[in-house]
């Protein structure tokens, strides 16, 4: 009896080919599922706590808040920007079929969530230096203005973060309603492709 291993038994030893990594027609690269879920993950995060304290009044309970958000914002800085980055270099797999309305509403969709959060990932720190504060992270260190208080500045970034914030929500929402459809009612292969199989 040969004792050489299988064909079986070599490709389940070998390393992931580089074509794992990269988006595929059929489903996504292994670099696509790990920014989708562990972006999806920090911007969830983000934007409970930014919403959570948004309305509080001045205050420690404010303050520990807006810290935990600007830290975690900060350390996920350029998570979120690679994800960016990522998604415009590559084109994902090919849709699923449905109608050429949803095609569409699905690709205006894709690029509100992904503009907002290149918004969000920009107007956050740019609004706290033209407030004239340094990006403090948990006290680990800080991160210096560079640009001192510039007050017009400060209030126009501040309202576009708010903004962006609330159309990344809608997005979100959007984003996992249009997945449960894809699952329920068009039995599409869709988490497949998100999970690697």
């Amino acid at each position: 009896m040969s004792t050489q291993p299988d064909s079986n038994e070599l490709a389940a030893a070998a390393p992931l080919p580089a074509s794992m990594w990269r988006d595929r027609a059929n489903r996504y690269g292994t670099i696509s599922r790990l920014n989708h879920w562990f972006g999806a993950a920090l911007i969830i995060a983000l934007l409970a706590i930014g919403l959570y304290f948004e309305d509080m009044p001045r205050g420690a309970e404010k303050l520990y808040w807006m810290k935990l958000h600007i830290g975690i914002g900060t350390l996920a800085f350029a998570i979120l920007a690679f994800r960016l980055l990522w998604r415009l270099s590559n084109r994902g797999p090919e849709p699923f079929p449905q109608s050429a309305g949803m095609r569409r509403l699905a690709q205006a969709m894709h690029v509100l969530l992904l503009a907002g959060i290149g918004v969000l990932i920009i107007s956050g720190p740019l609004g706290i230096w033209s407030g004239g504060h340094a990006i403090d992270v948990f006290g680990w260190f800080s991160i210096p203005s560079p640009t001192g208080r510039i007050e017009s500045l400060h209030k126009g970034l501040e309202i576009a973060h708010k903004l962006s914030a609330k159309i990344v929500l809608i997005a979100v929402v959007l984003h996992v309603l249009a997945a449960a459809k894809h699952l329920l009612f068009d039995r599409s292969r869709l988490l497949g492709r998100m999970i690697g199989r």
